[in-house]
């Protein structure tokens, strides 16, 4: 099967907002639309949605329904790596995000490695209507830092942490297009009980990056393999993500992977980063 240019665009979106300007393999964000509360409940594929196996449209419903009201931290990362000149070369992109509603906090740190080793970390901090934002790029044997803020209402390069799209519904729709899901077992994620889906093989689709990542994953690509898991809790969270596709490119191997998790529902803590004193400082 044929590798479109479509084949691997939902995280990216939400992976690293703040280097957008840094790098192609960032677009916006897309917030949740309205939520609503899943029906679900215990059955023979323990606690997932539904009563048939996977229900992509309640793990959707469930998800957002209950992250928009729960602290909660995720985390996202992003590999490519292919061969070029002869040389492996390898794009990394790590992303968590940690919301504590209760506080009206929220704090997320992404890093973006290129394949020559520069690596851009940028973290941001949200309360009480401010956002203040750490870039530190590490070049060589240099490192160069630089802090932003803004206030409401937003409209500079600095916005604030967007809680509700850490995780891109595209990606929550994408798990029921075409995708024959298996259940196998249910297990514990962070003291939860989930249930695992797996998936395998080049009908796997929708799990992509957008057109820095096609043009390595290039339509002219065939997949070697491509495999797909999913845990889910009773409320329709996904707890877990991981997609793997191995392809070729004029004659060289493209691996690319995704990995998500959520972690600390209701129980996530945001404290004000020890760099936010340095960072108002200058701003004086």
């Amino acid at each position: 099967m044929s590798l479109q240019r479509r084949h691997l665009s939902l995280a990216l979106v939400v992976l690293l907002t703040a280097t957008a300007g840094c790098t192609g393999l960032l677009g916006s964000e897309q917030g949740p639309g309205g939520t609503t509360t899943a029906t679900t409940s215990a059955d023979a594929n323990g606690p997932a949605p539904g009563s048939s196996g996977f229900d992509a449209a309640a793990v959707e419903r469930g998800h957002f329904a209950t992250l928009s009201d729960s602290s909660f931290t995720t985390s996202l990362s992003f590999r490519l790596s292919t061969v070029r000149d002869g040389e492996n070369r390898s794009v990394f992109i790590n992303r968590t995000v940690a919301v504590d509603r209760e506080s009206g906090r929220s704090l997320s740190t992404g890093e973006l490695v290129q394949p020559n080793g520069d690596a851009l970390v940028t973290t941001t901090y949200t309360a009480d209507g401010t956002t203040t934002e750490r870039r530190v790029l590490a070049r060589g044997d240099e490192d160069l830092t630089d802090y932003r803020t803004a206030s409401a209402p937003y409209d500079g390069q600095v916005q604030p942490v967007n809680d509700s799209g850490v995780i891109d519904r595209s990606l929550l729709q994408s798990l029921g297009a075409d995708i024959d899901w298996t259940y196998a077992g249910t297990e514990t994620v962070d003291g939860v009980a989930v249930s695992r889906f797996e998936a395998s093989g080049g009908d796997i689709t929708g799990f992509a990056a957008d057109d820095a990542v096609s043009a390595n994953v290039s339509a002219n690509g065939t997949v070697d393999s491509a495999s797909a898991a999913v845990l889910v809790d009773g409320d329709g969270v996904v707890r877990s993500f991981h997609y793997r596709v191995t392809t070729e490119r004029d004659g060289q191997p493209v691996t690319v992977t995704l990995s998500l998790s959520v972690s600390r529902v209701g129980d996530t803590t945001v404290t004000e980063p020890d760099w936010l004193s340095e960072a108002e400082g200058r701003r004086s």
